[in-house]
């Protein structure tokens, strides 16, 4: 089966970090919880007393993905929803024997970890990584509270500790595909399997057995937003199952198939977004409605259209915070005179935006203008299929910028609104893909 697969090579297309699409109150918030640690739960094990080492789960069709859930935190609450074993040396030996509800906060101590109980109970330390697994079929383990099918692996990083959970492939995308394409209706079902092809693909093609970081994909935007359990739905999981081992191909090739929450009414291509270039299957597709005139597939996303504005103090901000990881800054930037567009791409975004201060002239390039402009604490631009405009004083200097635009994230791959939209009108999840993808093909796996 892995020879067969392995046979089926994976090309990664030019896919950088992603915006999510918009969250609608009805959806799942992700936040961090935490787990009280819970009384009476067993002492560790001494080592003469170490359970033996259990069975690797039975990950679906052999294939398993290692998510970061939290990366250099300080500590970590584990626990679970039944019983559950904390073992050292990588797996190697049972530290630990606990039942559901008890939880040891797991902290580094200089090289090696130890896991403390609520009561000051502690293990011995030892040699990181740590794993945690479940004892049985349909136990979870609980990280900070929150729970995750698989095993958790605990290590030391570079500045703390780094908790990745390894679970299958097919049920890492249960925790995913809510959250990317949020709680949706059973008439927008297309949809939903439209985005567990794209997540299965785009998961695929990031597996690497020699992955330096130590795991495949991190649970946030900058590649796919996974909460495990507690993000999971019936719809969702019935679009996973229905399009089980299923990922897109071009060529015989999976790609890692990219996408965004919402087009602004025409997706990019690669090559308009990141330097990589571009690829036949990323090219820049029109979401306008057949026969709708200027209606568009995603003109039903909660804002397809947005402006923002910036005081003068504001734009004085964001580019001394900024400025400098996007362009060459020499010296104070000075005072902005103008926001000037330099020439727009295929699909009508930004290509260089010129900041014109009374010290100099700086350029910023494609996606870069989104996150020049992003607020300590704040969110980057939406798009970069936008205008600007500003207000002058008498000395010329810009008292007030305001950018207005459509769409929301890089705009390459699958339009997710635009993916809803076509469900709602009945399109399949094939024709979706067909449509944002062109030239690709639906390919099923060998499990």
């Amino acid at each position: 089966m892995r020879r067969a697969l392995a046979g089926l090579l994976l090309a990664a297309a030019a896919c950088g970090p992603k915006a999510p699409p918009e969250r609608q109150p009805s959806e799942p918030s992700t936040g961090r919880d935490s787990a009280a640690a819970a009384p009476g739960a067993p002492s560790p094990l001494p080592p003469a007393e170490a359970a033996p080492h259990p069975p690797e789960p039975d990950f679906a069709s052999g294939r398993s993905v290692r998510v970061a859930l939290h990366t250099d935190v300080a500590e970590v609450v584990i626990s679970a929803t039944g019983g559950w074993r904390l073992y050292d040396q990588n797996g190697a030996s049972a530290l630990l024997r606990a039942e559901g509800g008890d939880a040891w906060t797991l902290r580094p101590v200089g090289t090696d970890l130890e896991a403390v109980r609520g009561d000051g109970e502690r293990t011995s330390r030892r040699e990181a990584p740590f794993v945690a697994r479940p004892v049985a079929a349909g136990t979870y383990v609980t990280v900070n509270g929150r729970p995750y099918r698989g095993d958790v692996t605990i290590r030391i990083g570079a500045r703390g500790l780094v908790v990745v959970n390894r679970v299958s492939l097919e049920d890492y995308l249960r925790g995913v595909v809510p959250l990317e394409i949020g709680r949706r209706t059973p008439e927008e079902r297309a949809a939903v399997e439209a985005q567990a092809i794209a997540a299965r693909s785009y998961a695929l093609a990031h597996l690497r057995t020699d992955a330096p970081r130590g795991y495949d994909l991190a649970s946030t935007v900058s590649d796919q937003v996974y909460g495990g359990v507690s993000a999971e739905t019936a719809l969702s999981d019935d679009a996973v199952q229905r399009t089980r081992a299923q990922v897109l191909t071009f060529n015989g090739r999976v790609i890692a198939a990219p996408y965004s929450a919402n087009c602004g009414g025409r997706t990019a291509a690669a090559g308009e977004v990141w330097r990589e270039g571009d690829a036949s299957y990323l090219a820049s597709v029109s979401d306008r409605r057949k026969g709708s005139g200027d209606r568009f597939y995603c003109d039903i996303a909660p804002h397809f259209h947005w402006s923002r504005h910036y005081s003068a103090s504001e734009l004085a901000a964001v580019l001394a915070r900024n400025l400098h990881s996007f362009t060459t800054v020499r010296g104070k930037i000075g005072a902005v005179t103008d926001l000037r567009i330099d020439g727009r791409t295929a699909s009508g975004r930004v290509a260089t935006l010129l900041i014109i201060t009374d010290r100099g002239k700086y350029e910023l390039h494609g996606n870069d203008i989104r996150f020049a402009f992003q607020p300590a604490g704040g969110e980057i631009l939406p798009s970069t299929r936008l205008t600007v405009e500003v207000e002058r004083d008498g000395d010329g200097r810009v008292t007030q910028a305001t950018f207005s635009g459509s769409g929301n994230g890089h705009g390459v791959g699958m339009c997710q609104w635009g993916a809803i939209g076509r469900a709602r009108e009945g399109q399949s999840a094939s024709a979706i893909l067909g449509a944002y993808y062109p030239g690709t093909a639906i390919t099923r796996l060998p499990e």
